[in-house]
């Protein structure tokens, strides 16, 4: 990531360029009326997509599944509200361009390609059923390697040995 430190000193840099250059051309209330109202929006349609993007993901999870896709989705918007939120044209486009659906999903494809030759999952599942009745069918894994005991216990205090250093 060498070119991280580059791209904290070149966005700045070029967003003050643009915002003077655009300040000098519209006036400074115009400019600053521009800002604010793109940061406004930025937030509503963060808002609005980060909710409906959380409900989805509670679906997902209410019916078992893995909401992987919504997760990747969450992350592209949380990017674009932050983008959206800061002062400055280009973060403001690239943030609308985020929030916008069709084009979110064109950016996690094209993300997802990039880091799918990058990434290695590895699983491993065991499942052992000595029962193939009705009720052993639900798949859960089994340990049969001893008994099983249910009881009580109480927990009584040891008797005191009379030593002072004795805890």
């Amino acid at each position: 990531m060498p070119w991280l430190p580059v791209l904290f000193i070149v966005i700045p840099f070029t967003e003050l360029m643009i915002l003077l250059k655009v300040g000098a051309a519209w006036g400074v209330f115009p400019t600053l009326a521009l800002i604010i109202t793109t940061a406004m929006v930025g937030y509503q349609l963060f808002k609005r997509q980060g909710l409906a993007t959380w409900q989805r993901v509670n679906q997902k999870l209410s019916q078992g599944e893995l909401p992987s896709k919504e997760m990747a989705d969450g992350i592209v918007i949380l990017l674009a509200g932050a983008l959206m939120i800061t002062p400055g044209l280009i973060t403001d486009s690239i943030g609308l361009f985020c929030l916008i659906p069709v084009t979110r999903k064109l950016i996690l494809t094209v993300i997802m390609r990039r880091f799918k030759d990058r990434v290695t999952v590895y699983s491993a599942h065991s499942y052992h059923t000595t029962n193939t009745s009705q009720e052993s069918s639900n798949n859960r894994p089994t340990n049969d390697s001893g008994r099983t005991f249910e009881g009580d216990y109480q927990e009584q205090d040891k008797p005191s040995s009379g030593r002072l250093d004795d805890k």
